[in-house]
Order: C-alpha cells, then structure tokens, then sequence
C-alpha cells in the first residue's frame, strides 16, 4: 500500500469545502466536457480547489471569488500555474461584461441564509446565467432531503430542503435541464464537519468559558449525529438549456 499517496490525497481533499471527493469533482469535470478552451467562474469558491483541481486535470482557465481572505489567501499559495485566479470579493460586485462557458456556485443550496448568497433557488439561477456565454453550463451545489418531509428540527437548522426531485422540477422551472451531477459520501462529510468542528473547538480553546461557542459545538455535532447523516444529502449539478 503506498501511505505517502494515501497522505497526500488527504491534504489535497481537505481544501474541498463540500461533500464530494475530490475523485468524483475531477469525474464531474469530465462528464461536462471540460478542456484547455474553457473558462470558468465560481462564486464562493472557498480555497479555489475545484477550479484547481479542474485546471491541473483539464487545462482550464478559471477566476475563484470568496469574500473570506484567508481561504483566498491558502488557496493562492496552493495553486501550480497562473491559469487560475484566487480574488476576495463580493460576487455581487463582480464584472458582469465578460461572460464564462462554465458558472458556478456550490453555496446555491437554499438552506441557511448564513451559508447561501440567495433567497431561492431562482433567485441563484438568474444571478449566475448573467455570467454565461451561449450554450454554456451553470453549476450549482444543493442540499437536499433523502425524504419527503424530515424533522422539523432538521428543517429548524437547514431551512426547507427540496428532494432529489424536487430539484430536477425548479431547474426544469428555471429553463434548464440536470445534465451532470456527483453526489456527497458519508466520508466527505465527516471530513467537512470535524473541520468545521475544530475550528469553533479551537475558537473554545483560547475562550473557554464562552457557553455560546460549547453550546453551538454540541449542537453541530447532535444535529449531524442524530438527523443530517441520515436525512440529508448534498449534490453538485451541472445545468443546460434546450
């Protein structure tokens, strides 16, 4: 078994702040027709390790913008050519004059207004087909329930949540159709929320007597435990018109 190969893909996976492996982003870059001509844009694009990612497999150009510096700021150190651009910005004041064969947000999902630029799911859609060229792909990430109608208490921290099929019906609304999509892992999940955990147990570390940090760590964890591990999964779709 070759451990190092082991250790290094796990460095290169902890930069992808969603619950997709990086395997599956590169699989998702291939089923949308990714190359050396395509330029893409993603918004809340986190360390810019999609855009990476994408651009050592396939060649791509691409411009990440994040409104968190320090994700900027590690993404950018971690790139390997120039064909990628890291800004901090707010992806509402961005340039809407050059236009992208590919645009995406994986932050589209609905759920917490903490975590999603947008009050609905068309709402994200107009926004990021200002950015398109002709004939291109947007790409979005989404929450979604397993089924029907989840706790409420699921629905209390995440928001409304649409189903699978629900999903295909306001893209379809929207004018677009599902024409790529990769899914989470229990793995990739675990990995997102022990990160997030470690960051607010180190913030409890330096403040140990701050009960709202200790109160909302053992919510995270009693949330994910007990209702998102089984009643919520997470989707990266790529989207087309007819």
């Amino acid at each position: 078994m070759d451990y190092k190969q082991i250790i290094s893909a796990c460095e290169e996976n902890k930069h992808l702040i969603n619950m997709v492996p990086m395997e599956h982003i590169v699989e998702f870059g291939y089923q949308i027709n990714l190359n050396a001509d395509i330029s893409v844009l993603d918004f809340c694009c986190g360390y810019g390790e999609m855009l990476k990612l994408w651009s050592e497999a396939f060649g791509i150009s691409g411009i990440g913008i994040d409104r968190e510096p320090s994700f900027i700021e590690t993404g950018k150190a971690r790139l390997k050519n120039n064909r990628v651009n890291l800004i901090v910005g707010d992806i509402f004041a961005h340039d809407q004059t050059k236009k992208y064969d590919v645009v995406v947000c994986t932050e589209l999902s609905g759920g917490s207004p903490a975590h999603c630029p947008f009050n609905s799911f068309k709402e994200g859609i107009a926004f990021l087909e200002q950015f398109i060229k002709p004939g291109g792909k947007l790409v979005f990430g989404k929450l979604f329930s397993k089924i029907p109608n989840p706790p409420q208490e699921l629905i209390d921290f995440d928001g409304e949540l649409p189903t699978l099929y629900d999903i295909y019906e306001e893209t379809k609304q929207c004018g677009y159709y599902i024409t790529a999509m990769v899914s989470d892992t229990t793995a990739q999940w675990e990995q997102y929320i022990t990160w997030s955990a470690k960051r607010d147990l180190e913030r409890l570390r330096q403040d140990p007597k701050n009960t709202e940090i200790g109160a909302w760590l053992d919510k995270w964890y009693r949330i994910y435990f007990n209702l998102r591990r089984s009643y919520e999964g997470w989707g990266l779709f790529a989207a087309e018109k007819l």
